[in-house]
């Protein structure tokens, strides 16, 4: 005969005796599991944020030059030479505009360009400057041509704006001042920028200093 009963937690089967089921989970285990998985949760959550070398600071100046000229006018623990002509047969106010070679010693490195830099007026007379590289001469002048024939005409809307800009941060802008027409605005800079308002006669004239800058870098090719 066979019998089942429990007996201080016992079942007795043929006169054996087995471990009964415990009813429900203890509240220690349950605790400790759950106290696990927080723990699991949590480092794969910290696991998936960048540590501290993947953060970088936002500042105005770019953490990688963006032209030949800055490439080299940054480093570091070697000489630099530079060669160039500052170009004052047209003036413009606020503008200047120089034609640069330069090269490091011992090292075939070596690049040509503009280094255009605007001077601000005032009680504190802020300058900043822009690299361009000879190959983006070209590109320039053109847009220059482009953004000045720009008028009311390209749109149906009021105001009208043609901007181009620089891989060094040199931002010509034409657009349409309320009661005097159109005006030229030109910057250099990221955060702290140096502007100056010109008329359309100054960017003709800007455009001629910079085909007299190419001009000299032609001559020591």
């Amino acid at each position: 005969m066979i019998f089942f009963g429990t007996h201080d937690g016992f079942v007795s089967d043929n006169c054996s005796l087995k471990p009964a089921l415990p009813v429900e989970f203890p509240m220690y285990m349950r605790t400790i599991l759950f106290s696990t998985l927080m723990l699991i949760c949590c480092g794969s959550a910290i696991a998936q944020r960048p540590g501290p070398e993947f953060w970088r600071r936002v500042g105005c100046e770019p953490f990688e030059p963006r032209t030949k000229l800055e490439a080299i006018d940054d480093r570091h623990s070697t000489v630099i030479i530079k060669g160039f002509t500052r170009i004052t047969t047209v003036e413009v106010r606020g503008v200047r505009i120089d034609a640069v070679d330069m090269r490091e010693m011992g090292n075939v490195s070596r690049a040509k360009g503009l280094v255009v830099a605007l001077r601000e007026g005032g009680e504190r007379p802020r300058e900043n400057r822009a690299f361009v590289d000879y190959e983006e001469i070209d590109p320039l002048l053109n847009a220059i041509d482009a953004v000045s024939r720009v008028d009311e005409t390209a749109t149906k809307l009021v105001g009208f704006e043609a901007k181009y800009r620089t891989l060094g941060d040199l931002e010509i802008g034409v657009f349409r001042q309320t009661r005097t027409g159109t005006a030229v605005i030109m910057t250099t800079g990221i955060c702290d920028l140096a502007t100056q308002t010109l008329t359309l006669d100054d960017l003709a004239k800007v455009k001629a200093m910079i085909q007299e800058a190419k001009a000299r870098l032609d001559e020591i090719r």
